[in-house]
């Protein structure tokens, strides 16, 4: 009756068992991970969107409850990738560039994207204008923005558009 019952055996894994458990988690990160990284760019491209999205609602609103212009501005001249302002004349002094005249700002782009704008019947495409009624100055004014991320094979772009009314509406886009 002096029996050793499995001694020696049933602890820890054979190099075969390693082996084969490695193997199988290398080829699930190899799949799995190029997908997430899909999955973060493409959060960050709609994440954009939406700061200006955001930006061009705000600043309607408050030309709205202000009863006065106020402007969206870039930071880089036609270059919105590098940020923009949203900027009233707070100080009745007829310009938009005094330090107090910033509401709120939105930095540059993330990432490798770019925002490109096209203007139609707009005096400049460094800023958009907003009417104390909420439309856009001059009246007849559009803007087409396209924001294009850093790898445009796995992500679509985004279409902000913005009516002459100051209604703005986001779309999914090829990239060109």
């Amino acid at each position: 009756m002096n029996k050793k019952v499995g001694v020696g055996k049933g602890r820890g894994f054979t190099l075969l068992e390693l082996l084969v458990t490695l193997s199988i988690a290398a080829i699930l990160l190899a799949v799995g991970v190029p997908s997430y990284i899909t999955f973060i760019d493409n959060n960050r491209v709609t994440s954009q969107a939406n700061d200006m999205l955001y930006s061009v609602n705000m600043a309607r609103s408050e030309a709205i409850k202000r009863g006065t212009e106020v402007r969206l501005v870039s930071v880089a001249g036609s270059d919105w990738s590098g940020g923009w302002n949203l900027v009233a004349d707070t100080n009745n002094d007829s310009d938009f560039d005094d330090a107090a005249d910033i509401l709120m700002q939105w930095e540059a782009l993330n990432g490798d994207g770019s925002l490109a704008i096209a203007a139609t019947n707009s005096p400049t495409d460094t800023y958009m204008a907003f009417t104390s009624r909420g439309g856009l100055s001059p009246s007849n004014a559009s803007f087409i923005f396209t924001l294009e991320p850093g790898d445009c094979d796995a992500i679509d772009s985004r279409i902000i558009s913005l009516q002459p009314s100051g209604r703005a509406s986001v779309s999914h886009g090829d990239c060109s």
